[in-house]
């Protein structure tokens, strides 16, 4: 289901954190570890359990950066992930075929990114897919940061180029992302935990409120709606590129 690239840019400073397969957490009840679905293919399984009594949501850093920060147009565009509406449990539907939603993740002093929303029930067990890893180079330094609901709004979002391109270089391939770029885009805005780094893979990205210029609204495609397809087709031809952080 995940997208990665061997031309990601290099993170300096990693956290060192997530020894071998256990990933830290910080600021949430929510814990995690990977271990390997298919490790020929170089895919590994997150398998994630919230150890609370309340409904919680988390942002899971690794190997450089936030998952889901990293081609979340190409995610939208071709219909691998939904824009979140609310902090809602994620549906478990397998782990071969679970998705989670994008939203907007607020770092304060006006640093926001895009990246995946986990939000578990009271005791849920939940895992899903990502593949691009390779036995030498497994899932490093990971670490689940709790995140905290902000505001649920219309934002204008806009995509550096360069993830899409970036992307079809890595894969031989001309998938799209979602247009028109920017889009006017109705999700919701997550508070980070004041521990967790900045990190914005594309510095073209760009977040600000309301509507984009002179543009119309984007429908926004309910979670329900996205059909999950197998593995062969989410992971094998979606997710089939060598990382290289």
């Amino acid at each position: 289901m995940v997208i990665t690239s061997g031309s990601i840019p290099k993170v300096s400073g990693q956290f060192a954190m997530g020894l071998g397969n256990q990933v830290e957490s910080i600021s949430t009840s929510i814990t995690a570890d990977w271990s390997w679905y298919n490790k020929l293919m170089g895919i590994v399984s997150w398998n994630l359990k919230n150890n609370s009594a309340f409904q919680e949501t988390a942002v899971l850093y690794r190997s450089g950066y936030y998952f889901g920060n990293a081609y979340f147009p190409i995610y939208i565009g071709n219909g691998v992930s939904t824009w979140a509406t609310q902090l809602a449990p994620l549906t478990n539907r397998g782990t071969d075929r679970n998705t989670m939603p994008l939203g907007i993740v607020d770092f304060g002093q006006g640093n926001r990114i895009i990246a995946f929303l986990f939000t578990l029930d009271p005791g849920q067990t939940w895992s899903v897919l990502e593949g691009g890893f390779t036995a030498k180079s497994p899932p490093s330094n990971g670490a689940l940061f709790g995140a905290k609901f902000e505001k649920a709004g219309a934002f204008c979002i806009g995509y550096d180029p360069k993830q899409v391109t970036d992307y079809d270089m890595q894969t031989s391939s001309s998938l799209k992302g979602y247009s028109p770029n920017p889009s006017y885009i109705k999700t919701v805005e997550v508070a980070i935990s004041t521990f967790a780094k900045f990190v914005q893979l594309f510095p073209g990205d760009t977040i600000t409120d309301g509507r984009c210029s002179n543009q119309g609204e984007v429908v926004v495609q309910e979670e329900r709606n996205v059909a999950p397809g197998d593995i062969e087709e989410v992971i094998g031809n979606i997710a089939r590129v060598i990382r290289s952080l």
